[in-house]
């Protein structure tokens, strides 16, 4: 507000008075205003008693109203720098370099600090008891599905022999082996020899067959000798090791020649199987995926393959690159509990661990929620033998 307004607000209410009486107040005014500045005491002011010097009175009385007012409005204005109706720019040399060196101030609103309270939500661990398997992403579609049931009683061991290739041995329990057959003849009479069989210490052992496998004979359940195509029968490393071999009550004990190594030894368990077709670098190709919960790599690796050393995703794995069908492998290694085969062709290692990356893990309620019920094994048990077979290895 300005002056004149607060002057006027600080008024009291209070009635009208006679109009008289306020020519005789702003007389005594005038006067008393006209005293202090000549310095005269203040003299007795009568009522006027003709109109020319009452109009005369009002005149200069409304002269100095006017010009008490304007004062007034001035000083308000030099006081505030403004005036009562715009703003005035203060030119005052000390002011102006205030303002011009007074520094801005931005108000700046930071987004809330991160909290550092501990969570409570862990994330999984692939091949962990709780996440033993890996699964497909959701809506893929896949190029191979199923679960391979145990073998009953079985266990699987893979050596590597001195001259660093690999053989496999595999049991499984079952029936009483029958006794060999005898000679038989064709529709000419001929004699048709029998297979030729290889004694050793406690079993027998015939010719491999054209994956390179030799079955034994044993007096109770099954036992597989596995080294893959391309070798001469009994060659020198494998007859090192069949004669280190024993059989007896069911127990297969197996020394290991000089310079031999155990890879890995481990029971028969579930096999989760699944192809994800996967496009890398402009090629569709087709990674398979085989896992082993609380299985081994001997398992997984069982076949008519040979390995050799490789690392995969910085943990030691062993790989086979196929003779037949150039650029296609099986590599097996172990993620946590779980053994696993991957099989794949036209992809490099690199790829194929950041299509492994991103998988993700479950267990085995997923997996029977995603894909079905597992098999139900419906073969009974026979093992009608007591000496069932079992690996001793030294």
């Amino acid at each position: 507000m300005n002056p004149i307004q607060i002057v006027a607000a600080a008024r009291p209410d209070v009635g009208p008075m006679r109009a008289d009486e306020q020519r005789h107040v702003r007389e005594l005014l005038f006067d008393v205003a006209m005293r202090a500045q000549t310095g005269h005491k203040p003299m007795e002011v009568r009522s006027p008693n003709t109109r020319r010097s009452n109009a005369l009175r009002l005149g200069a009385l409304a002269v100095l109203g006017a010009v008490a007012i304007g004062g007034l409005a001035f000083s308000a204005t030099r006081d505030t720098g403004t005036s009562l109706n715009e703003a005035t720019p203060d030119t005052s040399p000390e002011r102006a370099t205030a303002v011009a060196t007074e520094p801005e101030r931005v108000a700046v609103i930071e987004p809330p600090r991160p909290t550092t309270a501990p969570t409570t939500t862990t994330p999984p661990i692939p091949g962990s008891a709780a996440y033993p398997l890996l699964l497909p992403p959701e809506r893929t579609r896949l190029d191979e599905l199923r679960v391979t049931p145990m073998r009953l009683g079985g266990s699987t061991l893979m050596l590597r022999a001195a001259d660093l290739t690999t053989i496999e041995l595999r049991e499984a329990d079952g029936v009483k082996s029958p006794a060999p057959k005898p000679p038989t003849t064709d529709e000419a009479g001929k004699t048709i020899p029998t297979a030729r069989l290889r004694k050793f210490d406690g079993f027998m052992l015939s010719e491999p067959n054209e994956a390179g496998a030799y079955t034994a004979n044993i007096s109770c359940g099954s036992l597989t000798i596995a080294e893959g195509p391309g070798f001469p029968p009994f060659r020198l490393e494998l007859n090192r090791l069949l004669q280190s071999m024993s059989v007896a009550d069911g127990a297969i004990n197996v020394v290991l020649p000089d310079g031999w190594q155990l890879i890995s030894e481990g029971p028969s368990v579930n096999e989760f199987t699944f192809g994800l077709p996967v496009l890398i670098g402009g090629i569709n190709t087709v990674v398979t995926l085989a896992q082993y919960p609380n299985g081994s790599i001997a398992e997984a690796a069982y076949g008519d393959r040979q390995y050799v050393p490789e690392t995969f995703r910085g943990q030691p794995a062993w790989i086979h690159w196929s003779a037949s069908d150039p650029g296609a492998f099986d590599l097996v290694g172990m993620l946590g509990t779980t053994a696993f085969r991957v099989s794949s062709r036209d992809i490099a290692l690199v790829e194929l661990e950041f299509v492994v990356s991103q998988l993700l893990s479950g267990d085995v309620d997923e997996w029977i929620t995603r894909f079905g019920a597992l098999p139900v094994e419906t073969d009974p048990d026979i093992r009608t033998c007591s000496a069932q077979p079992s690996f001793n290895v030294s």
